[in-house]
């Protein structure tokens, strides 16, 4: 991202913390588009990429105030649309008119649950590596990407400064990286779940 689009982002971000309908609508043209491809990628069901556009959107506007303008955007989207869609997928297994919805094609179902199983392994695995990292980096890493919070809000809880946590999650990220790209056959799976993101 160049230095005037990640300003113009972080402009953005900050005038959607503060409810600018405006800010919000000028986000949610530029991403929309993405997030209706992972729903359709994931679930093979026009209706349901459409309500998971819906849906991610009114969770963020919903949870604007907490939002960090410092950090990027994509991720943080991208944190929301998976697990809306997955949330939804195992909804599906337990509903049989949700599933109707979400499966009304007997070849989607197939293509929608070797996504489901390749998610799921690959979490699993993220999850072994992760549990391999000394215990505060371990829990600074789930606290930021998986529960969202901010370097800020971390330090505040933890009672370090922001940058000892840059400086944990840089370092987590840097050991994930190295085990996937020495691994390609689970690079590949990372690839197929996040490349609309990248």
């Amino acid at each position: 991202m160049s230095v005037l689009r990640k300003k113009n982002e972080e402009k953005l971000i900050k005038q959607l913390k503060a409810g600018d309908k405006n800010a919000f609508k000028v986000l949610f043209e530029q991403y929309k588009n993405t997030v209706y491809k992972y729903g359709y990628l994931v679930t093979r069901s026009q209706m349901t990429a459409e309500e998971t556009v819906q849906e991610v959107f009114m969770k963020i506007w919903q949870n604007r105030k907490q939002l960090d303008s410092g950090r990027s955007f994509k991720p943080y989207l991208f944190t929301v649309t998976k697990h809306h869609v997955y949330n939804l997928l195992r909804k599906a297994t337990n509903d049989e008119k949700l599933k109707a919805q979400v499966y009304y094609q007997q070849d989607y179902i197939c293509h929608a649950t070797e996504n489901q199983i390749a998610y799921h392994e690959l979490e699993k695995l993220q999850n072994e590596i992760i549990a391999m990292l000394p215990t505060q980096r371990q829990r600074i890493f789930r606290m930021s990407r998986m529960q969202g919070l901010s370097h800020k809000e971390i330090a505040q809880q933890l009672g370090i400064s922001t940058n000892t946590v840059k400086d944990q999650i840089v370092k987590a990220t840097k050991t994930l990286k190295e085990y996937f790209r020495t691994h390609a056959d689970v690079a590949m799976l990372l690839v197929c779940c996040n490349h609309l993101f990248l």
